[in-house]
């Protein structure tokens, strides 16, 4: 009788898994909006609220205002020019899925600062949900912590600001559970829209790539012909939609170079006017950091990226997950400069947390979810807080 009743109660604890995430959502928005509004406080007056704004107004400022122009306006079909000629910041560098679903928000009366907070909160339940689920086919028994690193790192308030990371998180939570799961037709639709929240068609489909080639090593006999052509046209598909907004662009501009054009302005304010040459960014921009010390940080980042990665802690972890996040790290690395927003684009590397949560003892694992928490703030000031001479945009 005893043990039937213990397998009646772990048969009812699967049935309500969702607890356990909601839980987690719960407790970091808390801790998240606290800290937001604590500095919202503290907020002089900038160009995007007056002082002292509500926790509205302080959730979409920076590139949330880009959303909002996208949201009522559109993308131009003329690219501003700078005194140099070259194109300005536009629209264009912000895809559309996220403030075309804020948009139909705002028709059913909502202002814009409530729509797109909304839907980042709403996104952000929905990726604690499907993330719970990819940590624990990833790593069973990591599930738990691993989620709890991720909704309350340093990073965490962005998942409710007036940004797309909470909305392209639960998108690529969802592809990669679905690539787990082999659930093939799922992957079909979320690609398109993934790649047109943020960018990560390209990497996604080099972690297809990727893995086709280690099945390929391991047991080419066990490696399907069916599955082969399958992998081969989802990784097409999603090459070709991570080409899918530059293509746009370019449509719609008549110009092959407008997007790349568009995306050099943001740097150009650190560098001046450069071309894109793949894996060049990173030198060029430790260097204009830490001048002639750039090659010890370069071979910091790349030796934190090798521990993490092939450590023995991250064996355990289901190799979909490790295969993903060395292809947005080799994508990072090919087209990113290094500055502050750089933060922000390692949100990708969610996955990452199961390797983490793999620290032992206990008291290890608690100074680790606390200096996750204690860095929430720290971020909020130096990258979202505008002090009027602030260059760090989030």
């Amino acid at each position: 009788m005893a043990l039937a009743s213990l397998t009646e109660q772990r048969a009812r604890t699967r049935e309500r898994w969702w607890l356990w995430p909601l839980a987690l959502w719960a407790v970091s928005r808390l801790v998240s909006t606290a800290f937001l509004g604590a500095l919202a406080g503290r907020q002089e007056l900038s160009a995007w609220t007056p002082a002292r704004p509500d926790l509205l107004d302080y959730s979409t400022m920076w590139d949330a205002h880009w959303y909002y122009i996208v949201a009522m306006s559109g993308y131009p079909t003329e690219l501003p020019l700078g005194e140099d000629g070259h194109v300005g910041e536009n629209a264009w560098a912000f895809m559309p899925v996220y403030p075309m679903l804020a948009r139909v928000l705002m028709l059913v009366g909502l202002p814009w600062e409530g729509a797109a907070v909304l839907l980042s909160v709403a996104a952000s339940l929905a990726f604690a949900l499907v993330a719970y689920r990819l940590f624990a086919e990833l790593a069973p028994g990591r599930e738990r912590f691993a989620l709890a690193l991720v909704l309350l790192s340093p990073l965490a308030p962005v998942l409710q600001l007036g940004y797309a990371e909470s909305l392209f998180l639960l998108l690529l939570a969802g592809a990669l559970l679905a690539w787990r799961l082999h659930a093939w037709e799922w992957l079909w639709v979320l690609i398109p829209i993934m790649s047109l929240t943020r960018p990560g068609g390209l990497a996604f489909a080099l972690a297809l790539g990727l893995w086709f080639l280690v099945r390929w090593y391991r047991d080419r006999s066990g490696f399907p012909v069916a599955e082969r052509r399958m992998l081969v046209g989802l990784g097409a598909w999603s090459a070709l939609w991570g080409f899918g907004w530059l293509i746009a662009c370019t449509i719609a501009t008549g110009s092959l170079t407008s997007y790349l054009e568009t995306e050099l302005s943001w740097r150009s304010t650190y560098i001046g006017r450069q071309e894109l040459v793949p894996f060049t960014p990173w030198p060029i921009g430790l260097e204009w950091w830490f001048g002639a010390w750039w090659p010890l940080w370069l071979a910091g980042i790349l030796l934190v990226a090798v521990l993490l990665l092939a450590g023995p802690w991250a064996t355990a972890v289901g190799i979909e997950g490790r295969l993903w996040l060395i292809a947005y790290l080799v994508y990072l690395a090919a087209v990113w400069f290094p500055q502050s927003s750089t933060w922000r684009l390692l949100m990708p590397i969610f996955p990452a947390a199961a390797i983490l949560a793999a620290v032992r003892p206990a008291w290890a694992r608690a100074m680790l979810l606390a200096a996750c928490i204690a860095l929430q703030p720290v971020w909020i000031w130096f990258c979202w807080h505008v002090d009027g001479r602030d260059w760090t945009v989030p």
